[in-house]
């Protein structure tokens, strides 16, 4: 039995009690979206660093929608407003270009209102005295990324509507860059390719329906992929020649046969 068997429905002071209630365990959806979008790149990242990656990509933006579906499972999603986190500059009446947040742990925030040569971590949704603002943070590389993997702190509280990014560099010393910033080669006729340059992969279909995937990988890993079983001395498996530091894996997918992904890697042609 809960509490709120207790109640008397008769009781003038159930509606409000029932608010007090709701507004306890209400989760924090803002908080909610930007630490699950962070805990994704953050395993995405990861797996990045493992193949040693380096290029520009984009950031993903914090949307309700995905903190929604979280709290729409089973059970109750709620932030736990007991632990303390590192605190924000106390609202004023307005931010300013010029202006320094500071966000605790060594970390600071730059206010700009643009995000012009910026890597992009991610920004409130929510309407607010941040909108039109870029906080750009700077501090130690791990504490950015243990602040930014939590979730920017009360950054998004406080100024809601405000974009978090932090320089290129420190994206690349963060591992967030991927490893060319352009398509580095043009595919044959017949297949048509989609890349996704911050994740290094291109999706590929023929004009019969097969499927391939082209992965970009270090030239330094070019020996050990070829040598792998399952990798690049698997016969479905096409691996480019080494170029500018980098090379190609072509894989097959549905409706792709092993002849079809070999004429696609060998049409393949880089692009200088």
């Amino acid at each position: 039995m809960t509490d709120l068997d207790h109640l008397d429905p008769l009781d003038p002071l159930v509606g409000p009690a029932l608010r007090e209630r709701l507004r306890d365990e209400r989760p924090d959806l803002e908080h909610l979206a930007a630490t699950s979008l962070a805990s994704g790149r953050r395993l995405r990242r990861r797996r990045r660093l493992a193949v040693s990656g380096t290029v520009a990509g984009v950031a993903a933006v914090a949307a309700v929608s995905v903190a929604a579906n979280i709290v729409t499972g089973d059970g109750t999603a709620a932030r736990d407003r007991s632990v303390a986190t590192a605190p924000t500059s106390a609202p004023a009446a307005g931010l300013r270009a010029g202006q320094v947040l500071d966000l605790g742990g060594g970390l600071t925030a730059t206010i700009r209102t643009d995000a012009a040569g910026l890597y992009e971590l991610g920004s409130s949704t929510l309407p607010g005295g941040g909108e039109g603002f870029v906080a750009v943070v700077s501090g130690p590389t791990a504490r950015i990324d243990t602040w930014w993997s939590d979730g920017f702190g009360t950054l998004l509280e406080d100024w809601p509507g405000i974009t978090v990014a932090v320089s290129l560099a420190d994206a690349d010393a963060l591992g967030m860059l991927g490893k060319v910033d352009q398509a580095p080669v043009t595919t044959p006729a017949g297949w048509t390719c989609e890349w996704f340059l911050n994740d290094d992969k291109a999706a590929c279909t023929s004009t019969d329906g097969g499927v391939a995937s082209l992965v970009i990988r270090d030239a330094a890993e070019r020996d050990a992929w070829l040598s792998s079983p399952d990798k690049g001395d698997d016969p479905g498996v096409y691996t480019t020649e080494a170029h500018d530091g980098i090379f190609i894996s072509v894989q097959g997918g549905q409706g792709a046969t092993d002849a079809e992904i070999t004429a696609l890697g060998e049409g393949l042609a880089w692009v200088d």
